[in-house]
């Protein structure tokens, strides 16, 4: 008998570290390297609270700004920016072959995503309808009235939900439907419309895209005609 319950400890023993050492259980966080401003927090749970350094990022946290816009940067150096009333979920976090992978999903507001083109982390961006699997650079997204998006140096595959794969060419502003999938992509032109809702500090490449469009030659749009897309250089 005492031999059996020995036996029965010992295999809990065992299983309780399988579970705490397993890389899904120890991995599915991400600590935070810098934040400001405030940021609230509806956990999985339905726990609230606020965010500060001491915190976790979890798979199934919603985060999201009130009245004042906000900077969130992993430990991972991914940085999110927040304009004001803005929201987004963290889908997934998952720790695979020594890399994170994780997806984020834009639910309202404006948001600036920017992460370093070194990352050896994998970054899913869902909004909408659309997907970018294994984002760098920079990127801001607004999803109000309408879903719009300005991409900075990155040449982006946007991915709809029926798996058509559209390319977004560089410094470029884009237009988007649910039901038409894209509507318009344009040059970007005046992009303060857009980052005059961050904090300072969110828009590393700011200057970088105001000097590539001087060397411009041609501007690069995209227009439906008859349900299809159209895309070209319209004029120098």
């Amino acid at each position: 008998m005492i031999f059996k319950k020995i036996k029965f400890i010992n295999t809990l023993t065992f299983s309780l570290i399988f579970i705490f050492l397993s890389p899904s259980f120890s991995f599915s966080k991400i600590k935070i390297n810098d934040l400001s401003n405030k940021i609230h927090v509806l956990d999985v749970y339905g726990k609230r609270y606020t965010l500060d350094n001491s915190k976790i990022i979890k798979t199934g946290d919603y985060l999201q700004t009130r009245k004042n816009p906000a900077i969130l940067i992993f430990n991972n150096k991914t940085k999110v920016c927040f304009s004001t009333n803005s929201s987004l979920k963290i889908e997934n976090i998952k720790f695979v072959k020594s890399k994170f992978e994780i997806n984020l999903s834009l639910k309202k507001g404006h948001i600036l995503l920017s992460i370093p083109k070194n990352s050896k982390d994998k970054h899913n961006v869902i909004f909408s309808n659309y997907r970018i699997n294994n984002f760098k650079d920079e990127i801001i997204i607004s999803k109000q009235n309408k879903l719009e998006f300005l991409n900075f140096n990155n040449n982006l595959k946007l991915i709809f939900k029926d798996k058509k794969n559209y390319n977004i060419p560089p410094y470029s502003y884009s237009k988007l439907s649910e039901k038409e999938n894209i509507v318009e992509i344009n040059n970007a032109t005046d992009v303060s419309q857009y980052t005059s809702k961050f904090l300072k500090g969110c828009v590393n490449q700011i200057q970088n895209l105001k000097e590539k469009r001087k060397d411009w030659k041609h501007q690069y749009g995209c227009i439906t005609q008859d349900g299809r897309l159209v895309c070209g250089n319209r004029y120098k």
